[in-house]
């Protein structure tokens, strides 16, 4: 595929648009399914999916909120080649003025927490049928099995890699930012493993990857060699461009939602589903019945990738470049450690 030398102007930006074809992410693995109905329904009842009482808070103590390097350390799935075109930060698709948009929802921790599950949002989603792409941390798997099979199995969802235990991708050295990386697809591996050994789960199991397709910052944060890295993993680096705001105590729902109702063709959220979104289910309810009257419809990250032309910057940022240096004092490495 040959790259056109075509830029434009985004947000003060200038950012690239590179001609993409359905199918050629990757030049070895292309995840055409997400998820298995018949895997998803007969291994999880509504009770197990229902929501556990105080499953939604965070903490710093007890059970799960310090976890030890990983004993598998590698997926045993060879990586994915990404096509030259996907290297970079990927902001939103150029999907030709559709109304098509790709929701994606952060699940991390750190190692010095035990963060939550947001079932509002989560049980938001599937009343409507959005599907959307949750971006999960592997150290949030490894101490939320039965959440994260749930997920792994529902058609409607999506994986992408969120880090091992949400490290800040500008600081962390070269091997430190591997080990995030590769923890991480290992752990999606283990828990794909685990459904599969179900007794439900005998049939339908070839409809969902074998590995996690795509990769989301944490804190939005990344540099050249981390960014590198990312790609040559085989991971395409997804980013938003629009932000909900949602982990600020101050954001209101009625705030997330406006967000929400400001998002443009093959617009790409970035929202929380591990209990630090802190209004984030009351503002899906607001937005999705307006959304939906609009004429809005919702894919994966990887289908709206195979649907147009990526928006690819070539930093990491919340908003516009530079703007979340300021992460770098307030977290340092970003792993809780």
């Amino acid at each position: 595929m040959r790259i056109h030398k075509t830029g434009f102007i985004l947000s003060c930006v200038t950012v690239f648009a590179f001609p993409a074809s359905a199918g050629q992410i990757w030049t070895n693995f292309a995840p055409n399914t997400h998820g298995s109905k018949s895997v998803f329904e007969k291994c999880f009842s509504a009770s197990d999916l229902a929501a556990k009482k105080g499953e939604r808070f965070t903490r710093k103590r007890g059970k799960g909120a310090y976890l030890k390097p990983p004993e598998i350390k590698r997926p045993k799935t060879a990586p994915a080649k990404l096509s030259p075109e996907f290297y970079g930060s990927i902001r939103s698709v150029n999907v030709g003025g559709q109304k098509i948009a790709a929701l994606g929802f952060d699940i991390g921790e750190q190692n010095n927490d035990f963060a939550g599950y947001d079932a509002s949002v989560i049980d938001t989603l599937r009343k409507y049928k959005i599907k959307a792409t949750m971006y999960v941390g592997g150290k949030w798997m490894a101490t939320h099995p039965e959440r994260a099979q749930q997920m792994i199995a529902d058609p409607l969802f999506e994986i992408g890699n969120h880090a091992w235990t949400h490290g800040n991708f500008r600081v962390l050295g070269k091997s430190e930012v591997e080990n995030q990386i590769w923890y991480t697809q290992a752990e999606y591996e283990k828990q794909r493993q685990a459904l599969a050994s179900l007794d439900c789960a005998k049939s339908g199991m070839s409809a969902i990857p074998k590995r996690i397709p795509t990769f989301r910052f944490p804190y939005g944060t990344c540099n050249a060699r981390s960014l590198k890295q990312v790609n040559d993993a085989g991971l395409p680096a997804v980013q938003w461009n629009v932000v909900t705001g949602d982990p600020a105590k101050g954001q209101s729902a009625k705030a997330i939602a406006r967000a929400l109702l400001r998002m443009k063709s093959g617009s790409i959220v970035v929202a929380h589903a591990n209990g630090r979104g802190w209004n984030t289910g009351k503002a899906l309810k607001i937005a999705i019945p307006q959304l939906i009257k609009q004429g809005w419809k919702f894919v994966t990250v990887t289908e709206l990738l195979n649907m147009g032309t990526p928006v690819i910057a070539k930093t990491c940022y919340e908003n516009r470049p530079g703007d979340n240096k300021r992460y770098d004092k307030i977290f340092g490495r970003g792993t809780g450690e």
